[in-house]
């Protein structure tokens, strides 16, 4: 992305802002054991607003009297550190690179704060994520309060959420930032069918799961996006299994949800397939109960609806699927009514998706509980799934070890949807096709 984006950005929340100053922090290294640390993932705020991958950094953006200013606060420049950990751009580099006002080093935040926090009517800080920042800021303001000021200004008295607003902007995306998540896509879609190419009767999950983490590597994206779930028979009906290290059982399905990550945007992929190649009769009974909900979702993407529409109709196709497959008794609205359902699609049908996998609150309308409505240039994932863990009583025996999730990301139009997932096996043909691949051809 130009820097002419990251300007354009900081401009619009200064618009979006009423007169105050805001802090914005980015994210620090965590602690792993001993001297080191795991590795380290930029605060998607903050790379959004500065494009900055630098730990212990801010960015304050002020707006009094009609005034604007954009400052930044990075690492100073140290040889030695640098040595042992890679370079810095420093306070100066970074603000001529990123087009702000000022640059300082991160060390002189708390007195400039001092200097820069009266006159202001708001501080907007985010109330979730650098709370040590957003307490040291609070701080510092009410501690002005208590010293005389030449200019008397006073600091602000109203705190406000700057996170609220900031992913208002991000659930919008622009072109560069939907052109890098078809890109990422691309390397989603190979890891996916590589997986399907290689999995066996015998193999393992975690031989799976370096394979997929290999080519997510390899590029142009740089990693997974998040672990891994590489879930072969019962363990797909642990919803979030990232152990990752046990056979592969002939006759059983794998359950892989996986996707890679480009310039800090996601891809959210899942896909469930035969480990000997070939659905049997349940398996695929069950299979295109949960694609035929997923693709009448996808069908109701478009402007004006909202994840709740969608949530609604894969629960009826569900929950009619269950009873077809003698799981539940009764009618389609009672069991819904009832929640019977829920034992076996726990979870809901998507989120937004971006710089974060689970990019925002899908119930971000402030005050009320009303769902975002779809709007041109979000994006989002649809994942039903149905779930018959093998200590379930009360349902078939052939039931029980089957766990099925399809996920794709669809991306909102003018009139309708785009699947930018589209390319990667998912019907039951496709899928038995990409099974019979030999998986030396993505090695190359």
């Amino acid at each position: 992305m130009t820097n002419n984006v990251y300007i354009n950005r900081r401009k619009k929340l200064l618009e979006m802002m009423d007169d105050g100053i805001a802090i914005i922090a980015s994210a620090t290294y965590a602690h792993k054991s001993n001297d080191t640390e795991f590795p380290f993932r930029q605060n998607s705020n903050f790379r959004y607003l500065t494009g900055l991958n630098e730990a212990d950094s801010a960015l304050i953006l002020s707006k009094k009297g009609g005034v604007e200013k954009q400052i930044i606060f990075v690492r100073p420049k140290d040889e030695i550190a640098e040595m042992w950990a890679g370079k810095r751009l420093g306070p100066v580099k970074a603000s001529e690179l990123l087009g702000t006002d000022e640059g300082y080093s991160i060390e002189e935040l708390d007195k400039k704060l001092e200097e820069l926090l009266p006159g202001h009517k708001s501080l907007y800080v985010h109330l979730s994520e650098r709370t040590d920042i957003a307490d040291k800021a609070r701080k510092i303001a009410a501690s002005l309060f208590h010293k005389k000021r030449a200019q008397q200004e006073l600091p602000p008295d109203t705190f406000k959420n700057v996170g609220h607003l900031i992913e208002k902007m991000r659930f919008i995306k622009d072109e560069t930032e939907i052109a890098t998540m078809r890109e990422a896509m691309i390397v989603t879609d190979r890891a996916h069918r590589a997986a399907m190419a290689l999995a066996r009767p015998g193999a393992t999950e975690q031989e799976v799961n370096a394979l997929m983490t290999y080519l997510f590597m390899k590029g142009p994206s740089q990693g997974s996006a998040y672990d891994n779930i590489i879930a072969g028979g019962n363990n797909a009906n642990c919803l979030h299994y990232i152990k990752n290290d046990e056979v592969l059982n002939e006759g059983d399905l794998i359950l892989i949800d996986a996707g890679s990550e480009l310039n800090g945007y996601a891809t959210d992929i899942t896909r469930t397939f035969p480990v000997s190649g070939t659905y049997t009769g349940i398996q695929k009974e069950v299979y295109n109960i949960v694609l035929e909900s997923q693709l009448a979702a996808i069908e109701l993407s478009k402007p004006g609806n909202n994840a709740t529409i969608l949530h609604n109709k894969v629960s009826e196709i569900l929950t009619q699927g269950l009873i077809d497959l003698k799981v539940l008794e009764g009618s389609v609205s009672s069991n819904i009514e009832q929640a019977n359902h829920r034992k076996y699609f726990p979870h809901g049908t998507g989120h937004w998706l971006g710089l974060d996998v689970h990019d925002q609150n899908p119930y971000l309308i402030e005050g009320t509980k009303d769902p975002m409505t779809f709007t041109k240039g979000c994006i989002f994932t649809i994942e039903p799934g149905l779930y018959f863990n093998n200590e379930f009583s009360n349902i078939p025996e052939d039931l029980k070890g089957i766990g099925i999730r399809i996920e794709d990301n669809i991306l909102i139009t003018d009139d309708g949807y785009e699947n930018l997932s589209h390319m990667i096996p998912k019907t039951v043909e496709e899928v038995e096709e990409a099974c019979a691949k030999d998986v030396k051809e993505f090695l190359l």
